[in-house]
C-alpha cells in the first residue's frame, strides 16, 4: 500500500453497493420483472463518491497518515496540511454506514421474500435457496459488526474482506451455475437414466397438448399426479417431457396458459368482469397470485394491460 498511498480509501464508495446489490439480486431470483428504478439504491454510493473527492485531492501526507491511523497507529505519522475536515463525518463512520446499509437491504430482502413466499408464486426450491442467501448474508453481517466491535482500528478489514470475498465467489458460482447456459446439460444428465424414449415423450407431449386444449389449467387445485392420470403416465415422465420439449415445470406451464386466458378476457371490450373476477375464472384463488403471476410473465400487471389495450 505505501507504494500506491494515493488510493487510501479510494474504494470506500464501493461499501454501499453490498446492501443495494444483494437485494436487487434478491429481487431478481424471485422475478426479474421486478427489478425496474435501481438507480436510486445507488444514490448513497454516488453522493460518498463525490464527497470523498476532497479527500482525495488532499496531499500524500495526509493519505500517508490516514493509512497509519487505520493500519498502524503504533508509528508515528508526518507533519501534513489539510483543507479537508470531514464536515459531515462520513468518512470517519464509514464502517457504521455500511453496518446500516446491509441491515437496512437485508431487513428489505426479508419482507419482500416473505410476501413472495406467501403468494405462492416462486418455487419452493427457490425460496428456500433465497433463504441460504439471505441467511449467508445474516452471517457477514454479523463478521462485520463483530470485527467493528473487536478491533478498534481497521485491522479487521483483513477478515472482513475474506468474508466478503467468499461470498461474492460463492455467489457468483451459484448463478453461473443456475444459468440457462448449463440448464441443458443438466436436464440431460438429471435424466440420463430414463428408461422414456424419444418416441414415447412424442405421444405424451400429445396428450398434454390435448390436456391443454381442454383447458385443464383453470383447474383451481391443478397437480402433477392428477394431471399425470388425465395423460395417462407418471408423473416423472409428465415432467420430464414438460421439461425437455417445452422447457418449463409443471407450474410455470399452468400459469402460461392461465394468463394466455386471462389477458383475452381483458381484451374483451363486451366482458364486464373485474381483475379479481378474471383471476378466479382462469384458476387463480387470490388476485395478488394472479397479479404476481400476470407481471412475471407480461411485465405489466392485468389493470395496466387491460388499459394499454384500451
Amino acid at each position: 500500500m505505501f507504494q500506491v498511498i494515493y488510493l487510501v480509501d479510494a474504494t470506500e464508495p464501493l461499501n454501499l453497493l453490498v446492501g443495494p446489490l444483494f437485494y436487487l439480486y434478491i429481487k431478481a431470483k424471485v422475478d426479474e420483472s421486478k427489478i425496474n428504478k435501481t438507480y436510486y439504491h445507488f444514490i448513497p454510493s454516488i453522493i460518498y463518491f463525490f464527497y470523498s473527492i476532497f479527500f482525495h485531492i488532499q496531499s500524500l501526507e495526509l493519505k500517508y497518515n490516514a493509512y497509519l491511523e487505520q493500519y498502524h497507529p503504533e508509528l508515528d505519522f508526518v507533519k501534513a496540511n489539510s483543507s479537508f475536515s470531514d464536515p459531515l463525518l462520513l468518512k470517519h463512520y464509514v464502517n457504521e454506514l455500511l453496518i446500516l446499509s446491509i441491515f437496512l437491504y437485508l431487513v428489505a430482502s426479508i419482507i419482500f421474500v416473505y410476501k413472495t413466499q406467501k403468494k405462492n408464486v416462486t418455487s419452493k426450491k427457490t425460496i428456500k435457496i433465497i433463504w441460504v442467501d439471505i441467511t449467508i448474508m445474516l452471517v457477514i453481517l454479523l463478521t462485520i459488526i463483530f470485527v467493528k466491535i473487536t478491533f478498534p482500528h481497521d485491522f479487521g478489514d483483513y477478515l472482513s474482506i475474506v468474508v466478503v470475498t467468499i461470498f461474492i465467489y460463492s455467489m457468483s458460482f451459484k448463478v453461473i451455475r443456475e444459468s440457462l447456459f448449463f440448464k441443458k446439460e443438466k436436464d440431460e444428465k438429471k435424466y440420463s437414466k430414463s428408461a422414456l424414449d424419444e418416441e414415447n415423450k412424442i405421444k405424451i407431449l400429445e396428450k398434454i397438448n390435448d390436456q391443454i386444449n381442454q383447458k385443464y389449467y383453470l383447474n383451481n387445485s391443478p397437480s402433477l399426479p392428477e394431471f399425470a392420470k388425465k395423460v395417462n403416465s407418471s408423473p416423472n415422465y409428465v415432467s420430464q417431457v414438460i421439461n425437455e420439449k417445452l422447457n418449463l415445470t409443471f407450474l410455470e406451464l399452468i400459469n402460461k396458459y392461465r394468463i394466455e386466458e386471462a389477458k383475452n378476457m381483458l381484451l374483451d371490450q363486451n366482458l364486464n368482469e373485474t381483475i379479481e373476477g378474471i383471476a378466479y375464472s382462469v384458476g387463480f384463488n387470490s388476485k395478488s397470485t394472479f397479479n404476481s403471476a400476470f407481471k412475471k410473465l407480461t411485465g405489466k400487471t392485468p389493470s395496466e394491460f387491460r388499459n394499454s389495450n384500451q
